[in-house]
């Protein structure tokens, strides 16, 4: 039997692909799942699978900072995501198996025949997620396109201090005292910025991790950014988003 690690922050896909593979894939067993990448990390180095079903973005941590943050990767991933972006083109160059949401069986088969027909091949593994967590590292997002009332806003990330949920729409607060009302939610906005430097630290708001001055540690705590402003950190996300600050900094 393949065993498998799930990590997705989408509840609803983890039980999709548990029962997909169950029905179609009945060599694969899977031993574990996860809705985040620090939980993902440490299934995987508690169940050590063969093969790891892996989703790109997830609130709190990409799925490339749950690979950077392993100390050793002695299985095969097969990524899955909803986004045909940058991160699919570089996991495509890297001949890397993915698939794309919604989840279609022909492929979630295909992409478990090409594992079978691999496994022998383990000198592979490690060195092609290398070259690929050495891609994305220079593939970094330097400008955002932002659809307002006008038309659209290209603002480069290093203006951007902190996105504000506002019901369907979005603010983004800028360094220069100014905002931007968005047409779009935070959770649709915060898919277009790089997630090793923003970080969801609360429903309503994800931060610049650049422009952090202080966390202070009450209840949750409060992010105090560089012009001031002070922003609560939900009590769930205080762990996560001190681990991020480390891996930023």
């Amino acid at each position: 039997m393949i065993k498998a690690v799930i990590v997705d922050d989408e509840k609803k896909s983890v039980q999709t692909m548990s029962l997909m593979l169950s029905e179609y894939c009945p060599n694969v067993e899977v031993v574990g799942f996860a809705h985040s990448a620090l939980e993902g990390a440490k299934e995987v180095m508690c169940k050590k699978p063969d093969l790891l079903f892996l989703d790109v973005e997830m609130a709190g941590g990409s799925g490339f900072d749950l690979l950077e943050s392993l100390p050793e990767r002695n299985f095969k991933v097969i990524f899955v995501t909803a986004h045909d972006h940058y991160a699919l083109k570089a996991i495509k160059f890297h001949a890397i198996d993915y698939i794309l949401k919604p989840i279609d069986v022909e492929e979630l088969k295909i992409a478990v025949a090409n594992f079978t027909s691999q496994k022998s091949d383990s000198i592979k593994v490690p060195s092609d997620i290398e070259r690929l967590l050495d891609h994305i590292k220079v593939q970094r997002v330097k400008k955002v396109a932002l659809p307002t009332a006008n038309g659209v806003e290209y603002i480069s990330i290093d203006d951007i201090l902190y996105l504000a949920a506002d019901r369907s729409y979005t603010i983004i607060y800028l360094t220069n005292n100014k905002n931007i009302l968005v047409s779009k939610g935070l959770n649709e906005v915060e898919e277009q910025f790089p997630s090793e430097d923003f970080f969801r630290i609360h429903k309503s708001h994800s931060v610049n991790l650049a422009f952090v001055k202080k966390h202070l540690k009450i209840d949750g705590g409060i992010v105090e950014l560089t012009d001031g402003t002070k922003l609560y950190v939900a009590r769930s996300k205080k762990d996560e988003f001190a681990i991020a600050m480390q891996k930023f900094l």
